[in-house]
C-alpha cells in the first residue's frame, strides 16, 4: 500500500510497510451495496447556464450542494484543489489517525486494492489528513491534488462525498457528472462521518476512484469502517479518562506526608507511592512483593479479613514508623484488597538526593530551568532586553529553547497584556507566505475567506511577533518583510490600503546570519532591521551542570501524567547523559526522559532505559579529556554545521530512514529535518 504525502509545495509518495495479517474486527462492515452511476451531464449544463434544474431525479443532497455551490461562487471549471493548509496544522491529527486506525485502513486496503479505488481521511473541517492505495490510482489522485493538506470542502472543490458526508452528517456518494467541478467528474467517491464519544463530527471516511472503477461495496465499506472508528475513538477516551484517574489517584497520594501501600487478597502489594518505599528502606519497584517481607503476618489469612477499622502492623523492615491496616471490597467483585498507612517522626526525605536546588527565577522567567553561571548571565541579559521596545535577534542551536525566551521576554515586556503571535518562517508554504504574514481582502484569489482575513502582523498589534526560523524565509520573500518592518504598517494580498500596526519584533534563528548574508542568501537590508539587540542561547553541552535539573523536572512531569511514581534517575544514567553532546540540545533531552519514563514503568532510570543513541555516542573519558570530543567519535571537523550534520546522518541510520523517529530523536520538528536535509544535500 502506498500513501501520499505533502513536502513542501509537491506530493510524494512512500510505500508503507506490510502489516501482520489479522482477522476482521467484529461489528466492521464489509460487503453489500451499489452505486448509480447515471450520467446526468445535460442535467449539469444546464444548471451551470442557467441555474435551474430540470431533473427531478437527481437526489436532493447533490441539488442542494449544486445550488450552494452556485452561492457562493466556486468556479465549476476549476482544474484542481487549490486550497492548502500547512501539514504542520493537521500532522497532529493525522498522526493519532494513523495510530488508532491501522488495522481498520488495512482491512478495507485490501478490500479494494484490486478494484482501483484509494482511501482518504478527512478532519471535520474538510482537510485531508491522509491518502493511501496503490501507485496507479495515486497518481491520478495527485493530478487532483487529492492528498494530505488539501481542503475537500464545498467552497474549495465543490459538490463531493467528503463535504456531503461532513455538511449533512450522513454517508453520501457523489458518482461522475454529480460533483460540481467539471475537472472531477471523472472521479467516484463514497464518505461516511465519523463522529466522536461525545456526538461531535471528528472527520469522514472516503473511498474514491475514477468512474471506472468498481464502486459496488464502497459505500458499504466506508460505513463499515467509520463505525469500527468510532469504536475505537470510544476505547481511547475510556483510556484517558482511566489514566487520568489513576493519575489524580497518584497525585493524591504522594503529596499525602504518609506511606501508602495497597494490598490484594494474596498478599500482594499492587500500589505503593515514593514514600513507602523510602519508609520501607527499599530501592527498588514494590509491586507484586509480599507484604509479609516487610510486616509480622502470623496468620496469611489476615489479608483476607474484613477490618472495617484500621488496625495496626507491626513493621520488621522499619520499626521506627506507624503501620495501620484497613479493608475494604472492591466494588462488583468479590475479591478484598487492604490499605497499608506508614507514619513516621522523622521528615520526609525523597529518593533522589537533590544536587543543588536551582535558581529560583520569579515569573517570567521562571519555566527557564537552569543552574549553571552561564545560563544565568543569558537569562540576565534577557530580562534587561525585555526592557527595551528594540528588535530582539535569538540565535542558538536547534532545541535549546528559544522560543521560550521570546515568550519570557514578552511577558516580562510592556507588550506584555497584548497577544504573542509565533510564525515558523519555515514551515510556511511559498505561495502563502504574503497572506499568511499580511493577510488579504475578499475575493484575493480563489478559496479566500468571505471578509478576508488579517495577517499575522495585525494579530500581533499591541504585542509581540515572534518569526521562528527567520533564515529559511526565501530570499525573494525577504524584501516583503523591509516596509512593515521599517514604517510599520502592511497592505493585505488584494487590498489596497496601508494599515498601521504597532508590535515587538522578536526573530531566532539557528544558522549563522554571517554566512548566509556572504553567500547571498539572507539580505544585508533586512539583517540591520531585526539585529539590533542579540542574545545568543547556550547549546545544553555548553552548561552540563543543567542536565540534572532539567532531567528530572521533565521526568517528575511526565510521571506525573502517566500516574507512575518517579523512581529518581541514578547516578549512571546522569553521567551518560552528561557526556552526550546532545545535538537536539533541550528538546533531545525532553524526548529522552519520555523514552527512559517508560521503559523505567516507575522504577529508578538506569543506563539501560536510556535510548540506544545516548549509549552509542557515549564513550568513557579520559582524564582532562573533552566531553565533546569524546561523545563524537571519529570527528575531526569542529564546525557546527558538520557536527549538526553527523548527527542527522546517524540518527537516520538509527533508525533506517524513519524521518519521524529521527526527527523526534533529534528534538526537532519533521518539516525542519527536511529542510536540514536539503541544505545538507545542497551543500555536498
Amino acid at each position: 500500500m502506498y500513501v501520499l504525502q505533502r513536502n513542501g509545495d509537491v506530493f510524494e509518495m512512500r510505500q508503507e510497510p506490510r502489516g501482520t495479517s489479522k482477522s476482521p474486527r467484529p461489528g466492521l462492515l464489509l460487503g453489500g451495496g451499489s452505486s448509480s452511476g447515471k450520467q446526468r451531464r445535460d442535467v449539469w449544463e444546464t444548471f451551470i447556464r442557467t441555474g435551474h434544474i430540470d431533473d427531478p431525479t437527481l437526489p436532493r443532497p447533490i441539488a442542494a450542494s449544486w445550488q450552494r455551490c452556485r452561492d457562493m461562487g466556486v468556479d465549476p471549471l476549476s482544474p484542481r484543489c487549490c486550497e492548502f493548509t500547512p501539514m504542520a496544522q493537521i500532522e497532529p491529527l493525522a498522526d493519532i489517525y494513523a495510530d488508532l486506525a491501522a488495522d481498520v485502513e488495512r482491512q478495507i486496503y485490501d478490500q479494494i486494492k484490486a478494484r482501483g479505488l484509494l482511501i482518504t481521511v478527512a478532519d471535520a473541517e474538510g482537510r485531508i489528513l491522509r491518502t493511501c492505495g496503490s501507485k496507479d490510482v495515486l497518481l491520478e489522485a495527485d493530478r487532483l491534488h487529492f492528498g494530505p493538506g488539501a481542503v475537500w470542502s464545498e467552497l474549495s472543490v465543490g459538490t463531493n462525498a467528503i463535504s456531503l458526508s461532513i455538511n449533512d452528517g450522513t454517508p453520501a456518494q457523489v458518482m461522475g457528472v454529480e460533483h460540481f467541478c467539471n475537472s472531477h467528474q471523472s472521479w467516484g467517491c463514497s464518505a461516511a462521518p465519523i463522529f466522536t464519544p461525545f456526538g461531535d463530527l471528528w472527520g469522514c471516511f472516503d473511498i474514491s476512484g475514477p468512474t471506472s472503477a468498481d464502486h459496488s461495496h464502497a459505500l458499504w465499506l466506508v460505513m463499515g469502517a467509520a463505525r469500527e472508528i468510532e469504536r475505537l475513538l470510544l476505547n481511547a477516551s475510556l483510556a484517558n479518562m482511566e489514566n487520568k484517574s489513576r493519575s489524580l489517584l497518584n497525585t493524591l497520594f504522594s503529596s499525602m506526608p504518609i506511606g501508602i501501600l495497597m494490598v490484594d487478597d494474596e498478599g500482594r502489594i499492587s500500589y505503593a507511592n515514593i514514600l513507602a518505599s523510602h519508609m520501607l528502606r527499599y530501592a527498588g519497584d514494590l509491586r507484586d512483593c509480599r507484604a509479609d517481607m516487610f510486616f509480622s503476618n502470623p496468620a496469611h489469612a489476615q489479608w483476607r479479613q474484613n477490618n472495617a477499622e484500621s488496625v495496626p502492623l507491626h513493621c520488621t523492615a522499619n520499626p521506627d514508623i506507624s503501620a495501620r491496616i484497613v479493608s475494604f471490597m472492591a466494588n462488583g467483585t468479590e475479591s478484598r484488597h487492604s490499605i497499608i498507612t506508614l507514619q513516621a517522626e522523622a521528615p520526609r526525605v525523597l529518593p533522589m538526593p537533590v544536587r543543588q536546588s536551582r535558581r529560583e527565577e520569579p515569573r517570567p522567567f521562571g519555566d527557564i530551568l537552569y543552574r549553571s553561571e552561564k545560563m544565568a548571565s543569558v537569562v540576565a541579559r534577557a530580562r534587561h532586553m525585555a526592557q527595551s521596545p528594540a528588535a530582539i535577534l535569538l540565535y542558538g542551536e536547534t532545541g535549546t529553547g528559544k522560543e521560550l525566551f521570546a515568550r519570557a521576554i514578552h511577558q516580562a515586556s510592556v507588550q506584555a497584556d497584548g497577544p504573542f503571535v509565533a510564525v515558523n518562517c519555515g514551515a510556511l508554504p511559498r505561495e502563502l507566505i504574503q497572506s499568511e504574514l499580511f493577510g488579504y481582502e475578499k475575493g484575493a484569489f480563489t478559496g479566500a475567506a468571505e471578509k478576508g482575513r488579517p495577517g499575522k502582523f495585525e494579530l500581533a498589534e499591541k504585542g509581540t511577533l515572534f518569526l521562528d526560523e527567520i533564515s529559511e524565509m526565501p530570499l525573494e520573500m525577504q524584501v516583503n518583510l523591509l516596509r512593515p518592518l521599517e514604517e510599520r504598517c502592511v497592505t493585505r494580498v488584494g487590498g489596497k490600503q496601508n494599515i498601521k500596526v504597532d508590535f515587538r519584533l522578536i526573530t531566532a534563528t539557528n544558522r549563522d546570519l554571517d554566512q548566509l548574508m556572504a553567500s547571498g542568501s539572507f539580505r544585508q537590508d533586512l539583517f540591520y532591521r531585526i539585529h539590533v539587540l542579540a542574545l545568543e542561547i547556550p547549546p545544553l553541552r555548553e552548561r552540563k551542570d543543567d542536565i540534572g535539573l532539567i532531567a528530572e523536572h521533565h521526568c517528575r512531569r511526565l510521571c506525573r501524567n502517566y500516574g507512575q511514581p518517579f523512581g529518581g534517575i541514578s547516578s549512571e544514567a546522569l553521567r551518560i547523559m552528561e557526556d552526550y553532546a546532545w545535538p537536539g540540545n533541550v528538546r533531545q533531552l525532553v524526548h529522552s526522559m519520555e523514552f527512559a519514563v517508560n521503559m523505567a514503568q516507575g522504577g529508578c532510570i538506569l543506563p539501560e532505559h536510556l535510548p540506544a543513541t545516548l549509549h552509542a555516542r557515549h564513550e568513557p573519558q579520559a582524564a582532562g579529556g573533552d566531553c565533546t570530543v569524546a561523545a563524537l567519535p571519529r570527528m575531526t571537523e569542529f564546525n557546527l554545521g558538520s557536527i549538526e550534520a553527523h548527527a542527522i546522518k546517524a540518527a537516520l541510520a538509527h533508525y533506517k530512514g524513519n524521518m519521524l523517529q529521527a526527527a523526534k530523536a533529534l528534538g526537532i520538528g519533521r518539516n525542519t529535518l527536511y529542510a536540514k536535509l536539503r541544505k545538507i544535500d545542497h551543500c555536498n
